[in-house]
Order: structure tokens, then sequence, then C-alpha cells
């Protein structure tokens, strides 16, 4: 029987028709958004925090949606089309995890790879995907799909056809990354790290290992680990009868990195079988997250020359570590999220791989979700930032975006001078920040993501599209 079916999709979320079902040419898949909803998915009404997808029920079935879920009590539209099916169910939310756990239940030939981690996870899914789908068929969360929608969507996406799907598993809190597992239940699950992020809501970092952990206690039968060698705590707590691979560069890893070499287009390294590999992506990590990839390859049945050829023509996603050049100044923006690690990691990446810039600048948004550490690692990441620039790596100018990033000035201010290390309350539209570039410069962004400073990029780009403009409203701040 077809999964995608208006009776089975009812009694897989124990929903009721609202409307009696009418065409039921389902093509797979489901989604919540009616401007992304391609002919023949599910659509999901979600009722948010701006927006009720309810409302948006005609503009889902223009876009060739047959099917629609819709919460119990919620207000629909006088012109909800007559050929359309409505189920009806408690939550969408929670239909959408059970849709997805009874689907993966039907892979016989699809590989589920899900992977976590403090860091590196959405590149990790991205390399693992390209390596794989140069051989093979396959899908991968799209952006960072990794909560109790992405996740599910992800799964739902997947082609019955295909050889594997590649799923981001992300927390916030206690318990999330087991429940996402229990949904996913992986054929491969990697740990790409153990780091000090969500501090807020976790008992140290015991608790956050523990956490990235239990991906493991929900391995489908047969399921293979992948997991850092390098991450602190992490081996007490694994399932001890997990089959595992520990990858990293520590002396007692399977997979071992050896003479990591960086340089100005990426990453070349040697593996303790002596293979060979190069990846366009800045920063030592870029290896360690390739690491987790050719792991997982080899598990898929890929031959070594494959990974390879696959590895050396990947490049990274949008805001972690994209690097691009904008007139005259190079940004290198990793925006996308920070924590204490994640930043000493792209402030070492600064160093190597800027050294004939005329002046590296550092702008550093506040690292958030850190709970009561946050006062004291603010301050550790200016006695970094002190170090790096005493070892003749560091940056030239330091830009510190909100009021927690403002605590790590007084070591920078040490070694730079007052003038050169300036305090911004927040990103704004980026002006206030871009001005301060000079050509020649290249500049790192990296906050937490709510901090928005990928605006400072498009900052840069308006002011060399329009200069005149620019600097007018400079005039005028």
């Amino acid at each position: 029987m077809t999964f995608f079916t208006p009776g089975n999709i009812r009694s897989v979320v124990g929903g009721v028709f609202r409307t009696r079902p009418g065409v039921s040419s389902l093509s797979g898949g489901v989604g919540i958004d009616t401007r992304t909803l391609r002919p023949g998915q599910i659509f999901a009404a979600f009722t948010g925090e701006h927006t009720d997808g309810h409302a948006y029920l005609r503009q889902a079935r223009i876009a060739g949606s047959t099917v629609a879920l819709v919460e119990t009590g919620a207000t629909l539209p006088a012109d909800v089309p007559e050929d359309m099916t409505l189920i009806e169910v408690e939550s969408t939310r929670a239909a959408l995890g059970q849709m997805a756990k009874a689907y993966r239940k039907t892979f016989t030939s699809t590989r589920v790879i899900a992977v976590t981690g403090s860091n590196g996870k959405t590149t990790t899914v991205r390399l693992i995907d390209h390596v794989l789908s140069s051989t093979m068929r396959g899908s991968a969360s799209i952006k960072s799909y990794n909560n109790d929608i992405g996740l599910p969507l992800t799964i739902l996406g997947a082609n019955p056809n295909d050889k594997y799907v590649v799923c981001e598993l992300g927390m916030s809190g206690p318990g999330e990354i087991a429940q996402l597992a229990q949904i996913a239940s992986p054929d491969i699950g990697v740990i790409t790290s153990i780091g000090l992020a969500h501090l807020e809501r976790f008992d140290g970092p015991e608790g956050i290992a523990k956490e990235k952990a239990s991906i493991l206690q929900g391995l489908a039968p047969g399921g293979f680990g992948v997991v850092s060698a390098d991450a602190p705590g992490l081996a007490e707590m694994l399932p001890p009868d997990a089959q595992l691979v520990w990858f990293g560069e520590s002396e007692d890893a399977d997979l071992r990195l050896v003479n990591i070499q960086e340089h100005d287009k990426g990453v070349c390294f040697e593996t303790n079988g002596g293979q060979e590999y190069q990846i366009g992506l800045i920063g030592r990590h870029s290896a360690l997250n390739a690491a987790a990839a050719i792991a997982v390859a080899r598990r898929m049945g890929m031959a070594e020359g494959d990974i390879a050829s696959a590895l050396a023509t990947a490049r990274g996603p949008e805001m972690r570590l994209d690097r691009r050049t904008i007139g005259e100044i190079e940004i290198i923006n990793d925006a996308y999220n920070a924590n204490p690690d994640s930043v000493r990691a792209a402030i070492g990446t600064l160093g190597s791989v800027a050294k004939n810039a005329k002046r590296r600048v550092l702008v550093l948004g506040e690292m958030l979700e850190l709970g009561k550490a946050a006062k004291g690692l603010h301050e550790e990441i200016g006695n970094a930032i002190a170090e790096q620039i005493r070892a003749g790596t560091g940056p030239d100018l330091v830009v510190l975006v909100g009021d927690l990033a403002h605590l790590a000035q007084d070591p920078i201010i040490k070694e730079l001078g007052k003038a050169s290390v300036v305090l911004e309350p927040k990103t704004g539209d980026g002006r206030s920040i871009a001005k301060r570039f000079m050509p020649g410069d290249a500049v790192l962004l990296k906050g937490s993501r709510s901090v928005g400073l990928e605006r400072v990029a498009h900052a840069v780009l308006l002011d060399i599209q329009n200069p005149d403009a620019s600097a007018k409203s400079a005039k005028e701040d």
C-alpha cells in the first residue's frame, strides 16, 4: 500500500476527516509554506506566532496540494476548496512527527544518517550529502532543519528509491535529541563535537555530552555510530555495546587525522591509513568535519578514490566560514551561530587564512544561551583573542557587538589600544560597523544568530554598489 494516501495518513496520525477524501493524487512529502509547496505534497497548517497556516488552504490547493492537516478548533477560511481533503488532528506538530516515524519504518533500501553535535552539524550534513551524492541518489535536510518540525519534513521528503537521507538533529533543551532519534531511527548516528552551547539549559558540559550521546540510543537494529574521539566526556556517555568508529586527531581514533595543513583555499590532510585528502573549506576544524563524512562514506561502501574526489569539490553552507570578496574587502561570514569553541576556531582561522591582508578585522557578536557562565566565557574569549594578538596571528581591529561581547574588551585593549577596539550596542543595519573597513581588510563576522552580523556583509555590498548613497546615509547618522 502506498504510504501517502488520505486514508493511510488519517490512520497514522489518528485524525478524522473534516472533509471527505476527494482527489488522492499524492506524490509524497509534506510542506508547511505555500510559497515552497510542491504539487502532490500534503500541506500541514501550523498556527504560528505571526501567522496562521489555516488561512492559506486555498493557496495550498492552488500550489497543487490536495490534502491538508488542520488542528481541532482552528478557524478555517470560507474559501476552502471543495476538492481538498482536510484531516483534523489535535496538534499538527505532533502529527508531523507521527507521520515521519511511520514513514521511516517503510524504508527498505534507504539508509538514514543522523548528525548532531555542538559545532559543525550543518557543514557535516552538507559534506556527507556531497560525497554520497557523487555515486548514489539521496537527499539531505535543507538549511538547518534540525528540530521536531524540520527533521520530520526531511524524513517525509525522502524518496523510497533513495539510497540515503541525511538528517540534522539539534537541541535547545534536555531530551530533544532522544526524541528526534526515535523519529529518525538512524542507521548511522554521527556526533561531530561536544562544546559549551545551550549551557543555560544544561548542568554543565556533562549534560551536553549526555544529550548528544542519546542519538545512539535511537539507532536502528545493526546501527552504527561515527563519533568524535576529541570530544571531552563523550566516551563515558555512550552505550557500552554500541558499534562505533572514532574519528579525530586523538591517538585513540580509529580514523585519525594527521598532517593537517591549512592554506588560503582550504585544508589538506592525511588519515592514518595513508590516504590524502583536500577540501575547499577553510579552517582546521573543516578537516574534522570531513573525517566524519569519510567514515560515513566508507560505511556506505564508497571507494577511497571516489571519496577523495568528491571532498575536493565540496563547499560549505551559507554563513559558515563563507568566504567572499566584496570590492577590495574580504568577508569571512561565520555569523550563523557562536559558542566558545566555535569562536576560538574561527579566530584561529582568521589568523591562518588572512596572512596577507592589510588588516585583520574581527567583528564579534555576543554568544547567547550560555546562562550563568556567559560573563566568564566572554571574558575567556577576550583572553583568547589577546593571546592570538601576542602570537602575531590575531586581529588588528576588533568590533564587539552587544553587552555580553563588551565583556571581552579589557585584555584586547591591553594589546591593541583603545582606538582599535570598537564597542557597538547592536548590529542595526550594519552600516556603522561596515564604514570602519578599508580596502585590503580581511573581516571575520562571528556571533550568535540573533545578533544578525550578516547585515554587515550586506552593508559592505551596498556600499560597493552605491557608494554615494552609503556615504550620505553615514553622514546622516
